[in-house]
């Protein structure tokens, strides 16, 4: 197995585990890795990947500065799922620093990207985001239960890709009166994903 490989490998495996420090770890030792011999999609990869270990320390700083980094070597190959997953994984980091401005454009962006390569778990993915955006407006908590209910629970979204939105869905599921709640669960029972993401950007 090639270190590159081998550094990947055993960083998804920290995250599977939330050893999150040491996926960190080795995330940015693959990303040198791939600096070093001018890789800039792997780069881009192992930067993406440590912003979600940082997110799951909770340094939602430093996963913000890898998720743009990230995002910016992506950018060098036009790598258009990498770009997609780095977009939420700044979405959710800049929505966990206060910039819900930021993380809403985040997420639109990666939802119309997304929806343009037919790629559903991104879509869900994104989704997710939007429903943790609207979670902190009390107006809008509702609507954010059918999203975050909808996206968690649909089976093309892995766990690795929903862990950072379920905080929000527990503190809905824990907040909202029951009758709201069950009109949210029935409402994402009866959803697709089409209707959902054209309420979502609006």
């Amino acid at each position: 197995m090639s270190p590159f490989a081998r550094y990947s490998k055993l960083g998804l495996l920290a995250d599977a585990e939330e050893r999150y420090g040491d996926a960190l770890r080795l995330h940015l030792a693959a990303n040198e890795l791939f600096a070093s011999v001018g890789e800039v999609g792997g780069a881009g990869y192992a930067l993406s990947r440590a912003s979600s270990s940082a997110f799951g320390l909770r340094d939602y700083s430093e996963a913000l500065r890898l998720g743009r980094a990230g995002y910016d070597a992506f950018s060098e190959s036009n790598h258009r799922w990498g770009l997609i997953t780095a977009l939420c994984r700044i979405g959710f980091a800049a929505l966990a620093v206060g910039d819900g401005a930021e993380a809403r454009a985040r997420f639109g962006n990666a939802l119309e990207r997304a929806h343009g390569a037919q790629a559903v778990s991104l879509e869900l993915l994104a989704l997710s985001g939007i429903g943790a955006c609207l979670a902190e407006e009390p107006a809008e908590q509702e609507r954010a239960a059918v999203l975050l209910t909808f996206a968690i629970g649909h089976e093309q979204l892995p766990p690795s890709y929903s862990y950072a939105a379920r905080p929000a869905l527990k503190r809905l599921e824990a907040e909202l009166p029951p009758e709201q709640l069950a009109a949210a669960r029935e409402a994402a029972a009866a959803a697709t994903i089409e209707e959902l993401e054209r309420t979502a950007l609006v």
